[in-house]
């Protein structure tokens, strides 16, 4: 399926997912509980989103004054964006995948995996030396 049609679809499914999740959990436990819930689900989840991003900072800025380059920091430095904008969304779907881009054993896994696919879409599988042969005549 095609990315931008995957995304539209998520964007419209997750709401409709989230109300009800609300309504089912809120039905379970009560109006107050669940809102207690979904507070602290925020809180939580934007103490996470300040400490982690301001560590990955830090390791992207070593990096960079060792001179290397800061390609898984720079992943989880998008992971850690996408966690803020699924922290805004209210409800437990999005606060929960928002705590899984936050805690660094599953955002540094979810970044290795992304940086290791990246490359090997960059290395053509015989990517050492080839020759080409042929002629060339110049005209000028």
């Amino acid at each position: 399926m095609n990315p931008l049609k995957l995304a539209i679809l998520a964007l419209l499914l997750l709401p409709i997912a989230e109300i009800y999740v609300l309504i089912h959990v809120g039905g379970l436990l009560g109006f107050l509980p669940t809102i207690l819930l979904l507070g602290c689900a925020a809180l939580t989840g934007t103490y996470l989103l300040q400490t982690q991003g301001l560590k990955t900072f830090g390791r992207i800025q070593q990096s960079l004054d060792a001179g290397r380059l800061p390609a898984q920091d720079m992943i989880e430095g998008g992971l850690i964006f996408a966690a803020g904008i699924l922290l805004l969304i209210p409800g437990f779907i999005s606060d929960g995948m928002s705590l899984f881009l936050l805690l660094p054993a599953s955002r540094r896994w979810l970044a290795g995996y992304l940086v290791d696919h990246a490359l090997q879409g960059l290395q053509s599988p015989d990517s050492g030396s080839r020759t080409i042969e042929g002629q060339c005549r110049r005209e000028d």
